[in-house]
């Protein structure tokens, strides 16, 4: 499925829900006695975003709990990185890659593909 900029930012704009970026700020450290990592930390990111079902092109059927959500880009602190969480509605998601889409040259929202 393929959408112009502007699509995005009215489905978002429409449609769109409070969501929230999860991200580790601090790995924290590895314990190689028992395997733990003590020490972690996340800061927690509010925004509006809307989450879409897509076809993953595998016999025309959508993996179970592999989505796209797209993130408003303008305004927004940080940017998205893999194995960040966005959580919201009752749902917790792991991003597993994050496609920037630019308008002249300026991040206009973040395409994120996520699995739960």
């Amino acid at each position: 499925m393929s959408f112009r900029s502007y699509d995005l930012l009215k489905l978002v704009q429409n449609f769109g829900e409070t969501l929230t970026l999860r991200k580790l700020t601090t790995s924290g450290t590895y314990n190689p006695a028992n395997g733990s990592v003590s020490g972690s930390a996340t800061t927690d990111y509010d925004f509006t975003g809307y989450f879409y079902s897509y076809d993953t092109l595998t016999n025309d059927q959508i993996l179970k709990g592999s989505r796209k959500c797209i993130i408003p880009a303008l305004g927004f602190a940080v940017e998205p990185d893999e194995e960040d969480l966005i959580v919201g509605n009752g749902d917790t998601a792991t991003i597993v890659s994050v496609t920037t889409i630019f308008s002249n040259g300026v991040a206009v929202c973040y395409l994120c593909h996520v699995e739960e």
